[in-house]
């Protein structure tokens, strides 16, 4: 089994319980999988994105400005590298979370390198 179908078998196992479940989008490193963010999970008096209610709100359902990802790089040296977090989807550019308020969900900006790919899995079966 290739190290990329490794990853992403692991990786699709241990996130089948968030909701919503993230999907990949890219099954060739950099390995990525998104997701939508609830509109109940962002504190709009707040606003700490400064979001527009009333255009994130045409959804019903979800945020339309911003979603969750996981990407996973591998460089030339056997190096890998994580990041898990929101982005703007428009942008791609990741924040540093999503909320302040301590009743909403942070979704704090994760990014961490690895040397090995042991290493890897065991920060990614414990983190989730």
């Amino acid at each position: 089994m290739s190290i990329n179908n490794e990853i992403v078998e692991l990786v699709n196992k241990v996130i089948i319980n968030l909701d919503p479940t993230p999907i990949i989008i890219n099954s060739d490193f950099p390995l990525r999988w998104e997701t939508n963010i609830h509109l109940d999970d962002y504190d709009f008096s707040d606003n700490y994105l400064e979001l527009n209610q009333e255009f994130e709100s045409s959804n019903e359902m979800y945020l339309n400005s911003v979603a969750s990802a996981i990407e996973i790089n591998k460089y030339d040296d056997g190096s890998f590298e994580f990041w898990d977090g929101v982005y703007m989807i428009e942008s791609h550019t990741w924040c540093s979370m999503l909320n302040k308020n301590k009743d909403y969900p942070t979704f704090t900006l994760i990014n961490k390198k690895f040397n090995s790919i042991k290493d890897f899995k065991d920060f990614i079966i414990n983190l989730y």
